[in-house]
């Protein structure tokens, strides 16, 4: 959605979110999925700990309250890609091969009051990262992909 369209104000939104700097905001419509956890090596890198939080959200549910054009990007020639504030670097949702959003987890405010869905890539993770929930662990991506 673009960022005259749908709601506008915060009480509209199941969840709002944004950067540190306040440049990128977006709302979230309808149900607040559950945060999974890719374990990989570029979601690794792009967070800079041992995972990358998520939630997969259909397009429809994304609002962008402002700075939807102040985001870059960055895609390897895989697929995968992510995106980021310009101004303070903060990752920000982006949509993904199949038209859904990945929402990042952090970016939130406040506690959604969510569960974890799982983890992906595990046989990635490095030793360091500990898993501390009792979600599913998947040595590869999701089962079905």
């Amino acid at each position: 959605m673009n960022e005259t369209s749908g709601p506008q104000d915060a009480t509209d939104f199941t969840a709002t979110g944004g950067c540190i700097c306040g440049q990128v905001r977006f709302g979230l419509i309808g149900p607040v999925p559950k945060v999974g956890f890719c374990h990989c090596s570029q979601c690794r890198k792009a967070s800079g700990t041992g995972s990358n939080a998520v939630m997969s959200i259909r397009a429809e549910w994304l609002v962008w309250l402002s700075g939807e054009d102040a985001r870059g990007g960055y895609s390897l020639p895989s697929g995968w890609s992510t995106s980021f504030c310009e101004r303070c670097g903060c990752p920000t949702p982006h949509q993904g091969p199949t038209g859904r959003y990945f929402v990042p987890a952090g970016s939130l405010d406040g506690d959604p009051g969510v569960g974890v869905s799982g983890h992906i890539w595990v046989g990635s993770k490095p030793s360091w990262a500990v898993i501390g929930d009792d979600a599913p662990q998947f040595d590869e991506g999701p089962p079905g992909r």
